[in-house]
């Protein structure tokens, strides 16, 4: 494609998440005027805000770690560097009843619900996923495999088995091994003098979705919020027709962020053979239900608390307001299940009123009246289940020409993140206009 070709190329993203909107921004760097087509009101993804208390605050939780390059270098170009904070941050574990504290060499050595051995076992194990440097390694054994091999099962069954319980119901013995190195690494990595240290935005995701809008215009991109797209129909001299509650719109070339099995109902409306859209839809996930709470004291000192105990079903609890200073004190309380779990059909209040009762177990001296806020957000592909070998399962980048399909799945074994969205982002911008990665 020649320059002056890729100067008229009509270029169209789906999808207004992070990954979205590093896509269109980077097209506008290499002079494209991209259309980004968002079916929500607002842009962000699972980093959208809403109005709670009088903040805004993200409807899932976001944090950073001193290991997310791709999202600083897009803060130094947004003009966002100093925006960006740091914090020394606490974890806890909640165990049958009672808070210990975590996340430390000291919490873990003085952590007598386990065998000495045991816990001198968890920090070695922690040690060694800082110098595992090929995930390919652990990619086809399970993470409950891995994990039982490091710790034996009563230190499984204690530190890990809820977690996976809850995070991914009937698929927790199915997840890969190299998709729990990276997220253990990735938070191994972000220590300054052994004490976990995260960061967050002022103003919160917020000012990063802003200032991506602020670019994108300023670049002559378009984007058409509460826009759906119905049906993406793949043209043979490349590119796509989308369809869209306005009509038809006719593109050279399209880039798909949204999740994958969301987009196979559009590609079978768009005539896209049978074979194909099945391997869209079944790449596996779980949905959430995350419910956010204002209180009027703190419920611990902790930013994160593992928990496992039996009267809740729930990972954790996660106080943003033990990271980001924000008017009052807020914590998210997620609840992961299967948009097909009859679970999942609960009415929010039941949420909400689940998460109050964890709430107020973490911390005996809360009663109702200091329940200040709540609501609950629901995201049904809000964590992709990674099984072994999961690249493999994977549907093609490019399955026809001209058109770009990716979520966060496409950088396993990476968690989602917004640091690897745009940063891999960025990259399909340059793989779908010809750029070699890393050029200008």
């Amino acid at each position: 494609m020649s320059s002056s070709d890729q100067q008229l190329c009509r270029i169209a993203v789906i999808g207004g998440g992070p990954m979205g909107l590093a896509v269109a921004y980077e097209l506008t760097r290499l002079g494209h005027r991209p259309v980004l087509i968002e079916a929500d009101d607002r842009l962000g993804g699972m980093a959208a805000c809403f109005e709670f208390a009088g903040i805004q605050l993200e409807r899932y939780y976001h944090f950073h770690c001193l290991s997310d390059t791709a999202f600083f270098e897009m803060l130094g170009e947004l003009k966002l560097a100093d925006q960006l904070q740091w914090r020394t941050t606490r974890m806890g574990f909640y165990l049958d009843g009672r808070l210990y504290p975590w996340g430390t060499v000291g919490a873990v050595l003085g952590f007598r619900r386990l065998p000495w051995f045991t816990r001198v076992r968890y920090l070695l194990h922690a040690a060694r996923c800082l110098t595992i440097r090929d995930w390919r390694s652990l990619d086809g054994i399970t993470a409950t495999q891995w994990l039982r091999s490091w710790l034996g099962e009563k230190g499984y069954q204690v530190l890990w088995h809820k977690l996976f319980a809850f995070k991914f119901f009937h698929y927790g013995d199915q997840i890969s091994a190299a998709w729990i190195w990276s997220r253990i690494r990735r938070l191994a990595l972000s220590r300054r003098r052994l004490k976990e240290t995260l960061g967050f935005l002022n103003g919160g995701s917020q000012q990063l979705i802003d200032a991506f809008e602020a670019a994108i215009h300023q670049g002559g991109g378009d984007i058409q919020l509460s826009t759906p797209v119905q049906a993406l129909r793949p043209l043979p001299s490349g590119g796509a027709v989308l369809s869209t509650p306005s009509g038809d719109q006719a593109f050279d070339c399209v880039i798909s962020t949204v999740p994958l099995p969301l987009l196979a109902p559009v590609l079978k409306a768009g005539g896209v053979e049978e074979s194909l859209v099945e391997r869209y839809g079944a790449v596996p996930s779980v949905a959430c239900a995350c419910v956010v709470l204002k209180t009027r004291q703190p419920v611990t000192a902790n930013f994160w608390t593992n928990v496992n105990d039996r009267r809740f079903s729930i990972p954790g609890v996660i106080e943003m307001s033990n990271l980001r200073p924000l008017p009052g004190h807020v914590s998210y309380v997620p609840f992961y299940i299967p948009a097909d779990h009859p679970d999942y059909q609960r009415p929010n209040q039941d949420f909400i009123g689940d998460a109050w009762a964890c709430l107020k177990a973490l911390n005996p001296q809360l009663n109702d009246a200091d329940l200040l806020d709540s609501h609950c957000s629901r995201y049904r592909f809000a964590q992709p289940v990674c099984g072994v070998h999961f690249q493999q399962s994977l549907p093609p980048l490019q399955p026809f020409l001209g058109v770009f399909t990716a979520d966060t799945t496409v950088y396993y074994p990476e968690d989602r993140g917004i640091s690897e969205s745009i940063g891999f982002g960025r990259e399909l911008a340059r793989r779908a206009t010809g750029r070699p990665t890393g050029s200008t």
